[in-house]
C-alpha cells in the first residue's frame, strides 16, 4: 500500500487532460455517491464549469498512477474576502487514516500562502469535523444555511 511519505504530484484537473477530466469524474461520483445520480452529476458539472475563475483550482491527487483524492478550492470573495475556502475535499476511503489527507491539506496551504492568504474556511459535516479539528481547525458554531454544516476555521 502507498504511503504518504512517498513521492505524490496534484495534477489540475484539464479540458487538455482526459486523464484527469476521467479521473476527475470517477473521484467526484465516488464522493458524492450519497447524492441521486443526476443531482451528483449537475453538481460534479457547476463544479468543472467555474474552472477558470480567477483564484480557484481543482485537483487531483496522484500516487503513481493512482488518483488517490481531490480537492477544490478558491480565494473567497464573498462571504470571507481574501480567505481560503476549501469547497470540496476528498481522499479515496482505502486511503483514509494513512496520512494523505493531512499531506493533500499541506499542499492546499503552500497555495494560498503563495497567494498572500492568512486564514482558511470551509463547511464541514460531522463526519469529517474530527479529520478538520486534527488539522487545526476549530468550529465556529455557525451553521451554514444552505447546507446546514458547520463552518469551520483556520490561521495559516
Amino acid at each position: 500500500m502507498a504511503h504518504p511519505n512517498e513521492e505524490v504530484k496534484t495534477v489540475p484537473v484539464t479540458d487538455d487532460n482526459s486523464e484527469s477530466l476521467s479521473a476527475f469524474w470517477k473521484l467526484g461520483r465516488d464522493y458524492l455517491s450519497d447524492l441521486p445520480t443526476n443531482e451528483r452529476e449537475r453538481f460534479l458539472q457547476s463544479i468543472l464549469a467555474r474552472r477558470g475563475e480567477p483564484d480557484r483550482w481543482l485537483l487531483l491527487l496522484r500516487h503513481g498512477i493512482e488518483y488517490i483524492g481531490l480537492v477544490h478550492l478558491k480565494i473567497d470573495r464573498d462571504e470571507r474576502p481574501g480567505w481560503g475556502f476549501i469547497l470540496e475535499f476528498y481522499i479515496v476511503s482505502n486511503m483514509r487514516r494513512l496520512g494523505w489527507g493531512r499531506r493533500l491539506f499541506d499542499i492546499i496551504v503552500k497555495i494560498l500562502q503563495n497567494r498572500g492568504v492568512k486564514n482558511i474556511w470551509l463547511l464541514t459535516d460531522p463526519a469529517a469535523k474530527v479529520f478538520w479539528l486534527s488539522l487545526g481547525f476549530r468550529g465556529t458554531s455557525e451553521i451554514d444555511k444552505e447546507t446546514g454544516q458547520e463552518i469551520m476555521v483556520k490561521p495559516i
